[in-house]
């Protein structure tokens, strides 16, 4: 059965700079994400691709991490997949850029076979043919936990700002198919630095449109994104109140705080608990992880 993965936010960070392979632990991201693709010129591929295999196959302590290779349709991800097969990495995830079709997953998933049985697979929709073909996407494998909405290249490809309005539709869409298939739907990047409100409303967002984690590509952005995807106080008093309305084994329909409130709103009442529940179990986590980095 197929379960969402369950992250706030993934750190982006370029795999040829090994001195920055532990930051996402030390800041308190949900997971880190080594990245061979974009980050890396294609004149330091191989050697990105060394260095990350390297680290994921040593015995040093960390925190989750997640491999970006690149595309299948390119000579880099073919290798970067084959360099995997070879070696004893341990990680969570393989994530897989530009994915357009069901396709790409089946393949990896082949390779990987009984090799990594547990490693979870997360793919980018960053085109416009991955837009059209997500909903199958997005049912390929078990091994799929998340989709990710890649707005730089999309953008890009379509010839619009890389702003809100343009790219709701696909926002929306693959927060749809994610929602269908039962995985997670992670943000794109927010890639102004320095405007953390701005990032901070764009999550909010996100989050109002069903997604549960976004790419952060600066350890300042981790802290704004975990509290601008909480429940405020007030959502969660009120989510107490309507289950406490819902258990009182009636059933139907209940006023609560002046709203009719029914069974589409008692489900969204115990995924806002539940999103509560998740941030309390992660973060022991990621403390515990940040000082066992710091005594390494």
């Amino acid at each position: 059965m197929t379960m969402p993965l369950q992250c706030r936010s993934f750190l982006v960070t370029p795999a040829i700079d090994p001195s920055r392979f532990d930051k996402a632990v030390e800041v308190g991201a949900d997971m880190g994400l080594l990245d061979l693709e974009d980050g890396v010129p294609e004149s330091l591929k191989n050697e990105a691709r060394r260095l990350a295999i390297s680290y994921l196959s040593s015995s040093r302590p960390r925190g989750p991490l997640c491999l970006r290779i690149n595309s299948l349709r390119t000579e880099a991800g073919l290798r970067d997949v084959l360099a995997l097969l070879d070696s004893n990495a341990r990680l969570e995830a393989l994530l897989l850029p530009k994915v357009e079709s069901p396709s790409e997953l089946h393949q990896v998933e082949a390779l990987l076979g009984e090799r990594f049985p547990e490693l979870s697979l997360l793919a980018i929709i960053e085109t416009a043919r991955g837009v059209e073909a997500v909903d199958a996407i997005a049912m390929s494998t078990p091994r799929l936990r998340g989709l990710i909405f890649g707005a730089a290249d999309l953008s890009a490809q379509l010839g619009v700002p890389l702003t809100w309005e343009p790219l709701l539709y696909a926002r929306s869409r693959i927060a749809m198919a994610a929602t269908i298939a039962g995985v997670s739907a992670i943000d794109s990047p927010f890639f102004d630095l320095e405007d953390l409100a701005e990032l901070e409303d764009e999550t909010r967002r996100v989050c109002a449109l069903g997604y549960t984690g976004k790419i952060v590509i600066h350890p300042d952005q981790v802290g704004v994104v975990h509290a601008a995807l909480r429940p405020t106080a007030q959502m969660v008093a009120h989510a107490r109140r309507v289950l406490a309305q819902a258990g009182d084994g009636k059933g139907g329909i209940h006023v609560v705080g002046g709203s009719m409130i029914g069974p589409p709103l008692v489900t969204v009442a115990r995924r806002v608990l539940a999103s509560v529940q998740l941030e309390e179990a992660l973060s022991p986590v990621q403390l515990r992880a940040g000082s066992r980095s710091g005594d390494s």
